[in-house]
């Protein structure tokens, strides 16, 4: 739970600071299983030792993400949050059928200034309940890989 509790601080600290921007490449895969892409949107939040950033949507304009067996890349510039420690995937969907559910697969995270890349791997299901339209998850570092 400190990964929420923590979202709005940390945009509030983004503005009373300079908020150096830093740019990272997101590798996010969806898994293979029948039915496993989603036609929700997917947001991202990187958590560090210097803090936070808040969700950050993952979008290709004029592209479909998200879907079965499908590896999507996603360029982002945000605050510097320092060396990662785990991340936040939110997916949200309007859909009413099971387009609304997502298999995450793993979430890679290059940090392109200090050309370090982590991994964040899930294996799961993302599923809003019938009544709730999003569903968030918080994925620790990898132990035993994620730095290349």
């Amino acid at each position: 739970m400190k990964l929420f509790s923590l979202t709005l601080i940390s945009v509030v600290c983004c503005f009373l600071r300079s908020c150096d921007g830093n740019e990272y490449k997101v590798i996010v895969e969806t898994g293979d299983a029948e039915g496993a892409g989603t036609l929700g949107k997917v947001s991202i939040m990187l958590v560090g030792e210097r803090g936070l950033s808040p969700y950050i949507l993952l979008d290709n304009p004029g592209k479909s993400a998200f879907q079965q067996g499908q590896t999507d890349t996603f360029d982002i510039t945000t605050s510097d949050v320092g060396h990662l420690e785990e991340i936040g995937v939110m997916l949200v969907s309007e859909v009413n059928s099971e387009e609304r559910n997502w298999l995450l697969k793993t979430v890679l995270v290059e940090d392109l200034e200090r050309k370090i890349t982590k991994s964040f791997p899930w294996n799961k299901w993302l599923k809003p309940g019938a009544t709730q339209k999003r569903v968030m998850v918080e994925i620790p570092l990898s132990t035993g890989e994620g730095t290349k």
